[in-house]
Protein backbone atom coordinates (compact mmCIF):
# COMPACT_ATOMS: atom_id res chain seq x y z
CA UNK A 1 0.00 0.00 0.00
CA UNK A 2 3.74 2.09 0.03
CA UNK A 3 2.98 3.55 -3.49
CA UNK A 4 -0.33 4.26 -3.45
CA UNK A 5 -0.44 6.00 -0.13
CA UNK A 6 2.89 8.20 -1.18
CA UNK A 7 0.48 9.01 -4.24
CA UNK A 8 -1.93 10.69 -2.15
CA UNK A 9 0.45 12.29 -0.12
CA UNK A 10 1.73 13.47 -3.26
CA UNK A 11 -1.59 14.70 -4.44
CA UNK A 12 -1.90 17.10 -0.74
CA UNK A 13 1.64 18.27 -1.19
CA UNK A 14 2.88 16.43 1.63
CA UNK A 15 5.42 13.89 0.10
CA UNK A 16 8.76 16.36 0.54
CA UNK A 17 12.08 13.52 0.04
CA UNK A 18 12.54 12.47 3.73
CA UNK A 19 9.47 13.89 5.18
CA UNK A 20 6.43 11.98 3.70
CA UNK A 21 3.51 12.14 5.55
CA UNK A 22 4.18 14.93 7.61
CA UNK A 23 0.75 16.35 8.08
CA UNK A 24 -0.92 13.16 7.30
CA UNK A 25 0.28 9.85 8.67
CA UNK A 26 -0.32 6.64 6.39
CA UNK A 27 -2.05 4.78 8.52
CA UNK A 28 -4.47 8.30 8.80
CA UNK A 29 -4.69 8.06 4.52
CA UNK A 30 -5.39 4.03 4.82
CA UNK A 31 -8.46 4.68 7.15
CA UNK A 32 -9.93 7.21 4.55
CA UNK A 33 -9.16 4.93 1.57
CA UNK A 34 -10.79 1.49 3.71
CA UNK A 35 -13.85 4.11 4.59
CA UNK A 36 -14.11 5.03 0.86
CA UNK A 37 -14.60 1.27 -0.57
CA UNK A 38 -17.20 0.66 2.19
CA UNK A 39 -19.25 3.80 0.54
CA UNK A 40 -18.33 2.62 -2.89
CA UNK A 41 -19.87 -0.74 -2.22
CA UNK A 42 -23.01 0.29 -0.40
CA UNK A 43 -23.73 2.16 -3.99
CA UNK A 44 -22.50 0.14 -6.40
CA UNK A 45 -21.62 -3.30 -4.90
CA UNK A 46 -21.11 -4.33 -8.75
CA UNK A 47 -17.60 -2.97 -8.73
CA UNK A 48 -16.49 -5.83 -5.85
CA UNK A 49 -17.17 -8.59 -7.89
CA UNK A 50 -15.31 -12.56 -7.82
CA UNK A 51 -15.42 -15.58 -9.97
CA UNK A 52 -15.82 -18.11 -7.34
CA UNK A 53 -15.29 -21.79 -7.70
CA UNK A 54 -18.37 -23.86 -5.94
CA UNK A 55 -17.88 -27.66 -5.62
CA UNK A 56 -21.58 -29.47 -6.17
CA UNK A 57 -22.64 -31.50 -2.75
CA UNK A 58 -24.41 -34.65 -4.25
CA UNK A 59 -26.94 -34.80 -0.85
CA UNK A 60 -28.06 -30.90 -1.27
CA UNK A 61 -28.53 -29.11 -4.96
CA UNK A 62 -28.18 -25.83 -3.33
CA UNK A 63 -24.78 -24.04 -3.55
CA UNK A 64 -22.89 -23.12 -0.40
CA UNK A 65 -22.29 -19.04 -1.31
CA UNK A 66 -21.40 -17.96 2.15
CA UNK A 67 -18.83 -15.78 0.73
CA UNK A 68 -20.97 -13.86 -1.58
CA UNK A 69 -22.90 -11.25 -1.05
CA UNK A 70 -25.04 -11.43 -4.41
CA UNK A 71 -24.71 -13.49 -7.07
CA UNK A 72 -24.33 -11.81 -10.30
CA UNK A 73 -24.38 -14.62 -12.84
CA UNK A 74 -23.85 -18.43 -13.07
CA UNK A 75 -20.90 -18.72 -15.63
CA UNK A 76 -20.98 -22.25 -16.23
CA UNK A 77 -19.89 -25.69 -14.96
CA UNK A 78 -16.20 -26.01 -14.70
CA UNK A 79 -13.22 -28.12 -12.76
CA UNK A 80 -11.43 -27.07 -9.58
CA UNK A 81 -9.21 -24.62 -11.01
CA UNK A 82 -12.39 -22.48 -12.67
CA UNK A 83 -11.61 -23.98 -16.31
CA UNK A 84 -14.81 -23.58 -18.22
CA UNK A 85 -16.82 -27.28 -19.34
CA UNK A 86 -20.44 -26.08 -20.48
CA UNK A 87 -21.89 -23.22 -20.24
CA UNK A 88 -25.28 -23.60 -18.03
CA UNK A 89 -28.43 -22.22 -19.00
CA UNK A 90 -31.30 -20.77 -16.94
CA UNK A 91 -34.19 -23.26 -15.99
CA UNK A 92 -37.36 -21.99 -16.85
CA UNK A 93 -40.46 -21.20 -14.79
CA UNK A 94 -42.34 -23.55 -15.66
CA UNK A 95 -39.68 -26.05 -15.17
CA UNK A 96 -40.14 -25.37 -11.81
CA UNK A 97 -43.43 -27.86 -11.60
CA UNK A 98 -43.06 -31.44 -11.40
CA UNK A 99 -44.41 -33.52 -14.12
CA UNK A 100 -45.05 -37.00 -12.82
CA UNK A 101 -41.98 -38.73 -13.90
CA UNK A 102 -40.18 -40.79 -11.92
CA UNK A 103 -36.34 -39.57 -11.25
CA UNK A 104 -34.15 -41.82 -13.60
CA UNK A 105 -32.12 -44.38 -11.96
CA UNK A 106 -28.95 -43.74 -13.77
CA UNK A 107 -26.52 -40.69 -12.54
CA UNK A 108 -25.06 -37.66 -14.80
CA UNK A 109 -22.26 -35.68 -14.30
CA UNK A 110 -23.39 -32.98 -16.55
CA UNK A 111 -25.17 -30.24 -15.10
CA UNK A 112 -27.90 -29.01 -17.02
CA UNK A 113 -29.91 -26.31 -15.69
CA UNK A 114 -29.98 -23.58 -12.51
CA UNK A 115 -32.08 -21.41 -11.04
CA UNK A 116 -32.29 -18.24 -8.75
CA UNK A 117 -34.50 -18.67 -5.33
CA UNK A 118 -36.81 -15.83 -5.29
CA UNK A 119 -34.66 -13.03 -4.61
CA UNK A 120 -32.82 -14.39 -2.02
CA UNK A 121 -29.57 -15.13 -4.40
CA UNK A 122 -29.95 -19.04 -3.52
CA UNK A 123 -28.51 -20.64 -6.36
CA UNK A 124 -30.03 -24.38 -6.96
CA UNK A 125 -28.61 -26.83 -9.93
CA UNK A 126 -30.37 -29.59 -11.62
CA UNK A 127 -30.57 -32.37 -12.39
CA UNK A 128 -30.94 -34.10 -9.01
CA UNK A 129 -29.56 -37.05 -10.19
CA UNK A 130 -25.58 -35.85 -10.35
CA UNK A 131 -23.05 -38.61 -10.20
CA UNK A 132 -22.11 -38.39 -6.30
CA UNK A 133 -18.85 -40.45 -6.97
CA UNK A 134 -17.56 -37.44 -9.22
CA UNK A 135 -16.30 -34.18 -8.00
CA UNK A 136 -18.49 -31.37 -9.71
CA UNK A 137 -18.07 -28.11 -10.10
CA UNK A 138 -19.59 -24.45 -10.81
CA UNK A 139 -17.88 -21.13 -11.46
CA UNK A 140 -20.22 -18.34 -10.41
CA UNK A 141 -19.26 -14.14 -10.47
CA UNK A 142 -20.85 -12.74 -7.23
CA UNK A 143 -20.68 -9.43 -5.42
CA UNK A 144 -18.38 -9.63 -2.17
CA UNK A 145 -17.64 -7.80 0.79
CA UNK A 146 -14.68 -4.75 0.00
CA UNK A 147 -11.32 -5.78 1.46
CA UNK A 148 -10.10 -4.31 4.99
CA UNK A 149 -6.47 -3.33 3.51
CA UNK A 150 -3.65 -2.97 5.81
CA UNK A 151 -0.37 -0.75 5.61
CA UNK A 152 1.68 -4.12 4.17
CA UNK A 153 -0.88 -5.74 1.89
CA UNK A 154 -0.50 -5.41 -1.94
CA UNK A 155 -3.25 -2.33 -3.47
CA UNK A 156 -5.60 -3.05 -5.73
CA UNK A 157 -4.78 -2.65 -9.29
CA UNK A 158 -4.85 0.93 -10.67
CA UNK A 159 -7.45 -0.40 -13.43
CA UNK A 160 -10.10 -1.18 -10.42
CA UNK A 161 -12.91 1.33 -11.49
CA UNK A 162 -13.71 2.08 -7.96
CA UNK A 163 -10.04 3.51 -7.55
CA UNK A 164 -10.25 6.92 -9.29
CA UNK A 165 -13.58 7.13 -6.98
CA UNK A 166 -11.38 6.15 -3.77
CA UNK A 167 -9.21 8.87 -4.30
CA UNK A 168 -11.42 11.89 -4.37
CA UNK A 169 -12.79 10.69 -0.83
CA UNK A 170 -9.16 9.76 0.69
CA UNK A 171 -8.27 13.76 -0.31
CA UNK A 172 -11.88 15.20 0.74
CA UNK A 173 -11.25 13.84 4.22
CA UNK A 174 -7.56 15.14 4.42
CA UNK A 175 -8.40 18.30 3.39
CA UNK A 176 -11.61 18.56 5.71
CA UNK A 177 -9.08 17.89 8.55
CA UNK A 178 -7.30 21.39 7.92
CA UNK A 179 -10.59 22.97 5.95
CA UNK A 180 -12.04 24.84 9.03
CA UNK A 181 -8.57 27.03 9.24
CA UNK A 182 -8.21 27.68 5.24
CA UNK A 183 -11.07 28.95 2.93
CA UNK A 184 -8.45 27.35 0.05
CA UNK A 185 -8.90 24.04 1.55
CA UNK A 186 -11.74 23.83 2.71
CA UNK A 187 -13.32 24.37 -1.34
CA UNK A 188 -11.00 21.97 -2.50
CA UNK A 189 -12.11 19.23 -0.36
CA UNK A 190 -15.75 20.34 -1.41
CA UNK A 191 -14.57 19.72 -5.14
CA UNK A 192 -12.90 16.42 -3.80
CA UNK A 193 -16.70 15.53 -2.72
CA UNK A 194 -18.38 16.30 -5.67
CA UNK A 195 -16.33 14.45 -7.96
CA UNK A 196 -16.43 11.55 -5.65
CA UNK A 197 -20.02 11.29 -5.52
CA UNK A 198 -20.14 12.51 -9.16
CA UNK A 199 -18.12 9.47 -10.61
CA UNK A 200 -20.35 7.23 -8.61
CA UNK A 201 -23.16 8.31 -10.93
CA UNK A 202 -20.85 8.49 -13.78
CA UNK A 203 -19.89 5.15 -13.89
CA UNK A 204 -23.41 3.77 -12.89
CA UNK A 205 -24.78 5.72 -15.63
CA UNK A 206 -22.41 4.22 -17.99
CA UNK A 207 -23.05 0.78 -16.66
CA UNK A 208 -26.57 1.10 -17.48
CA UNK A 209 -26.36 2.87 -20.98
CA UNK A 210 -24.04 -0.80 -21.79
CA UNK A 211 -26.74 -2.99 -20.25
CA UNK A 212 -29.46 -0.94 -22.23
CA UNK A 213 -27.69 -1.47 -25.29
CA UNK A 214 -27.25 -5.10 -24.83
CA UNK A 215 -30.48 -5.99 -24.17
CA UNK A 216 -31.73 -3.85 -27.10
CA UNK A 217 -29.13 -5.37 -29.80
CA UNK A 218 -30.83 -8.67 -27.99
CA UNK A 219 -34.10 -7.36 -28.70
CA UNK A 220 -34.96 -4.97 -31.33
CA UNK A 221 -38.32 -4.81 -30.43
CA UNK A 222 -37.10 -3.01 -26.89
CA UNK A 223 -34.79 -0.08 -28.60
Amino acid sequence: MESLLLSYARDLDDAYQGYEFSIWSKEQLLSYFNEALCLIAAQRPELFTEVKVVKIDPCNSYLDLCDCVKVVDVLGQSDKHGNHIRPIPKRSAKATTWTGKRNKKTVTSEIAEFEVIDTSGIVRVYPDNLDPNKDLYVAIRCVVEPKHYELGDEPPSERCAFMAIARHWVLYNAKMVDGEFSQALFQSAREHREMFLGLIGLTKKADDDFEKSVKSSKNPRTA
